[in-house]
Parts: C-alpha cells; sequence; structure tokens
C-alpha cells in the first residue's frame, strides 16, 4: 500500500486558496458571482410618502400637539438622540397606543415605534437613532382612537450613521 504524502496547515489553506480563487476567477462562475453580489449590495430605498401610506393608509396625520427635539446638526449620524413629548391625554379611555419614528432619507425610512397605555402616564419618549445623511425626522403618535398627531424636523447629518 502506498504511503500519503503529509503536508502542513499552511500548505493545505494554500492550495485551498488558490482553488477557491480559480473557480471564482473562472468566467462559467464570474458573470453569476458578481451579479448575486451587486444585487445584495444594493439596497431598494423606500419612499417616505409610499411608507406612511402603508402604515396608516392615507389618514391625514395633524402635524400638532407633538414637540419633537433634535439636534440641528448630528455630528454622527450612527447616534442621533432624539425626544419626543406631547400635551395628548393619557387616561384610560384617551390616551396614545403608538410612538412611529421615520427618518425620511433612510433606505428604510421606518426606524422604530413604542407602545403606550394609560399607566405610562405621559406620552414621552428618549432614544438615539440611526441616520444615513441629512433627513427629516418624522414622529407619529396615534391614539386609540385612530387619531394621528405629529412633528417633523430637519438634522443636518456630517458623519453618515447607516453606511452612508
Amino acid at each position: 500500500m502506498k504511503e500519503l504524502k503529509r503536508i502542513s496547515r499552511r500548505q493545505f489553506l494554500l492550495m485551498t486558496g488558490l482553488a477557491a480563487g480559480a473557480i471564482i476567477a473562472s468566467p462559467s462562475v464570474d458573470g453569476l458571482f458578481k451579479s448575486s453580489v451587486a444585487e445584495a449590495a444594493k439596497p431598494e430605498k423606500e419612499d417616505i410618502r409610499d411608507v406612511l401610506k402603508k402604515f396608516f393608509d392615507g389618514r391625514k396625520i395633524n402635524y400638532s400637539r407633538v414637540k419633537l427635539k433634535t439636534p440641528i446638526i448630528a455630528e454622527n449620524g450612527a447616534v442621533v438622540p432624539i425626544t419626543i413629548k406631547s400635551d395628548l391625554p393619557m387616561q384610560k379611555d384617551h390616551y396614545v397606543k403608538k410612538i412611529y419614528i421615520f427618518v425620511d432619507k433612510n433606505f428604510h425610512p421606518f426606524t422604530a415605534s413604542a407602545e403606550l397605555t394609560p399607566a405610562n402616564g405621559k406620552a414621552a419618549l428618549s432614544l438615539r437613532i440611526k441616520m444615513r445623511k441629512t433627513s427629516n425626522v418624522r414622529v407619529i403618535m396615534e391614539t386609540n382612537k385612530g387619531e394621528l398627531y405629529g412633528a417633523k424636523k430637519m438634522v443636518k447629518v456630517t458623519i453618515g450613521g447607516c453606511g452612508g
């Protein structure tokens, strides 16, 4: 019986790397690989109007009774602090049931949401969001009766937070 030649781990990794490179470089695989990578790297941007229509089915948003505090200029789009407050009631029969946050120019504008109950006491929220680039930040509050109230502010981003 013939004895197999032993190779080192380094030689094995070198040979498998060369083999993988030859497979990827072959013309038959090249087009398939490049097109699938290009498709995966190119996210489809959603339009804010379509997103709002999908979430709220064309209901009117009353841009009042909600205060949105944001920085005028966000030095880092990866951590933009926002504070949301409202004077809307938080009583058993009339309260804010959900807060939605959107960033118009992110690839996917819907950024976050929070559900509330009258036990929260106030319709308020503070958090940090990601922003791809300079854009409007929108906050929409939905009451248990289906009413929509909102606010929006422009925030200038100097360093992108979502790969931008």
